[in-house]
């Protein structure tokens, strides 16, 4: 009987310490920055921060998908955000995205988790 309340006890105390520690993992985890120009096909996988200026913009309304093209120093990336109601974008606009970078169809994009207006 002794033995089972102190493994209860372990137990809880096991489970509230790894809870705490998946907290503040998450918390003080950043995601890394890298310069749209340096995104290669070596980062596919990763999810990353990046930043560009938007060159075209267009939502899909059928399939609630939204494309931008993002330019930085002469590079462009294809982004894109699935379950998006209204474009919120503009050509010329500069934003901050975060997501993952993947392939289709050879070519190098991001599948956006969350993008910003920086200006």
């Amino acid at each position: 009987m002794i033995q089972e309340k102190l493994l209860v006890k372990l137990s809880l105390i096991t489970i509230v310490l790894g809870l705490a520690s998946l907290y503040f993992v998450s918390v003080f985890a950043e995601i890394e920055f890298i310069e749209l120009g340096k995104i290669c096909k070596e980062d596919v996988g990763k999810v990353v921060r990046t930043k560009g200026t938007i060159s075209k913009s267009f939502l899909a309304k059928d399939s609630h998908t939204l494309f931008l093209d993002l330019e930085e120093n002469g590079k462009k990336l294809s982004v894109v955000m699935f379950d998006v109601d209204e474009n919120q974008f503009s050509k010329g606009e500069e934003v901050s995205v975060k997501g993952e970078i993947s392939l289709y169809k050879g070519k190098l994009e991001i599948i956006a988790k969350e993008i910003k207006k920086i200006r």
